[in-house]
């Protein structure tokens, strides 16, 4: 039987936890009063939006700090700079389909699935479709089946997957040993960094 900790290593204990506890509270009300003002998106801080956030597909479980709903990609780099000024890690969350729980943090949650899920541009002479990252696997095939083509990498979670979630995780499918992974089906994605820069990564 273990001995019971010092009354002074629990009191020390209980104040490091209530001093965490007011500098998560104080910098979760500054991003949320910032993403309002300076965004139209969603700001979702409340106990049930941050609980529905705190897992994926996966067994894991880590409450955000808060979750932020762009409704215009540009709202995206606006978010990612408020979190860089108050050091908020950032989580960006497609379907949450993921079986690894790469879309669970302790950070800013960035849900792309609800608003920026555009058809960008369809070459059907080059092959090639640009798309926002929330868009779902399911709605761009749907789309493309009336020009007799489609996206060949068939995850499982297709109704729910969304191409930049996909792309992060070089997903595969059924298919994949005929058609390949995502890194052999992207020509190229824009993305931004975390001092803010927006590179293009292609060909």
């Amino acid at each position: 039987m273990n001995a019971p900790l010092p009354k002074q290593a629990t009191e020390s204990a209980a104040n490091m936890y209530e001093q965490v506890s007011n500098n998560f509270n104080e910098v979760a009300g500054k991003l949320a009063s910032r993403l309002r003002s300076e965004t139209q998106g969603e700001v979702l801080f409340g106990v049930a939006d941050r609980g529905r956030y705190a897992t994926d597909a996966s067994i894991y479980q880590v409450t955000p700090l808060g979750v932020f709903v762009p409704k215009h990609p540009e709202e995206v780099a606006t978010a990612m700079a408020i979190c860089r000024d108050l050091k908020v890690p950032i989580v960006p969350r497609g379907g949450g389909t993921s079986q690894c729980g790469q879309t669970t943090g302790v950070g800013l949650v960035i849900d792309h699935s609800k608003y920026v899920r555009n058809i960008l541009n369809l070459d059907l002479q080059a092959g090639t479709v640009e798309v926002q990252p929330g868009m779902v696997l399911d709605n761009l095939n749907a789309s493309l089946k009336k020009h007799g083509v489609w996206f060949p990498v068939d995850v499982s979670t297709s109704a729910q997957a969304t191409l930049g979630g996909m792309a992060g995780n070089n997903s595969c499918g059924s298919r994949s040993i005929a058609y390949g992974n995502m890194v052999h089906n992207v020509f190229g994605a824009r993305a931004w960094l975390s001092n803010g820069d927006l590179l293009d990564f292609s060909h």
